[in-house]
Order: C-alpha cells, then sequence, then structure tokens
C-alpha cells in the first residue's frame, strides 16, 4: 500500500511472487488507509464497542446494579474499545458527531431512556454525573501525545514522522487534514509555538485544560 495514492502502477516482486496491493489492512488492530482517513476506522471501532454493549445486556437490564456501577462498566469495557488507538485519529465534524451519538445511546440505554420522552442530552449527562465527553477524552489524549513527543529528543523518530516536512508538489484541490491540524485549531496557536509550551508539564496541563473547556463541549441543545 503507498500512502497518498491508491492506484499503484508498480508491482512488488519478491523470490519471484508478485505482492499484492491494497487500499486498506489492520494493522496492531487499527485499519490503516491509503488516504489516512480516520473516518472508518472510527466507524469501525464504533461497531466493535456496540457489540462490546450488547454483551453487557443481563446488566443494562438488571435492576438490583446500580447506575454508577453501569457507568463504571461502560468507561471499562464500552469506552475503552472505542478509544483503541484514538490519539493516532484525526476527526472531522462528521466523526464527532458519530462518537457523541454512540456514547449518548450507551447513557440513555443504561437509563432506560426511550427517544419518546424526548430528554434531552444535557439532562442525561447531569444523570450519569458525566463531566466530560466522549471528544473531550479523544483530546485529552491526544494532546497528552502530543505533550509527550515534544519532550522527547530531536532524534527521535516519532518527533521527526510527526514535525517533519515533505518535500514536493502537492495535488489539486483541498488538502486533507493532517494530525496537526486538530491541535492547532484545539489550542487556536502555531506548532511553534505549542511546542515549546509543551516543553512546561504545569503549562501544558493548563493549555490542555483550556482547550477542553473551549473547544470540547457539545452545543448546547
Amino acid at each position: 500500500m503507498v500512502f497518498g495514492q491508491e492506484d499503484i502502477v508498480k508491482e512488488l516482486e519478491i523470490n519471484g511472487r508478485v505482492i499484492e496491493n491494497v487500499t486498506e489492512f489492520v494493522y496492531l488492530g487499527s485499519l490503516l488507509t491509503w488516504d489516512n482517513d480516520c473516518t472508518k476506522e472510527i466507524k469501525r471501532r464504533i461497531a466493535r464497542a456496540n457489540g462490546a454493549m450488547a454483551g453487557f445486556k443481563t446488566i443494562w437490564n438488571s435492576k438490583h446494579i446500580s447506575t454508577e456501577t453501569k457507568i463504571n462498566i461502560i468507561r471499562t469495557c464500552v469506552l475503552s474499545v472505542l478509544l483503541y488507538a484514538c490519539e493516532t485519529w484525526t476527526l472531522k465534524k462528521k466523526d464527532k458527531d458519530s462518537l457523541l451519538a454512540f456514547e449518548m445511546k450507551c447513557y440513555r440505554r443504561i437509563l432506560h431512556i426511550r427517544w419518546q420522552q424526548k430528554i434531552t442530552n444535557v439532562e442525561v449527562r447531569r444523570r450519569v454525573g458525566n463531566t466530560k465527553n466522549i471528544v473531550q477524552l479523544i483530546m485529552e489524549r491526544k494532546l497528552s501525545l502530543f505533550g509527550h513527543i515534544c519532550r522527547m529528543e530531536d532524534n527521535r523518530l516519532v518527533k521527526c514522522v510527526v514535525f517533519g516536512i515533505m518535500e514536493g508538489a502537492t495535488r489539486r484541490g483541498r488538502p486533507s487534514r493532517e494530525w496537526l491540524d486538530d491541535i492547532k485549531e484545539w489550542c487556536q496557536l502555531d506548532i511553534h509555538t505549542l511546542s515549546r509550551m509543551a516543553r512546561d508539564r504545569a503549562q501544558w496541563r493548563w493549555t490542555v485544560r483550556q482547550a477542553l473547556d473551549t473547544n470540547g463541549r457539545e452545543p448546547m441543545e
């Protein structure tokens, strides 16, 4: 698979065997695609989390298990499946909406709230006592990883990949959203300034909190 190019003209041959060209494959549990679009992987993780949610049907229906315990099970056994490798995602608005919709679906399921009752998401979150939504959790993990990378030695490969610049002309049309674009949008600063701030752990923690409060909250209903 060649990143950034769907059709591959040349064939790779090793010991007389032609290696198949693919547009996507699963590596270490994550789906990699030729265009680095995370939407497919996010949909895949939501589907797996849905399966995990369905596996606890008996617990959700039980009246002998407290809501607090059910929420802890969701966070431990369902959201952990959903957020696997979320630090590597590049989020679009559609992806955020899908993630938030799944999260609310889980909370409404354990609270036995049907859509006919017309209870708002704000009220649902109040009942579960949830402080951070799923998008804020992803933001926190991704910003934490960015800070960790910034504090690495300059010769580390991952740091070279994140901050490296590819030479050559870009393709026509609107450029694809990159991993660092999320960081810049959430913090409203350029990468050079953010990389300098991230070297101070205390300052970076404050910056992350500000970003979560500013860009991670759901719109009021």
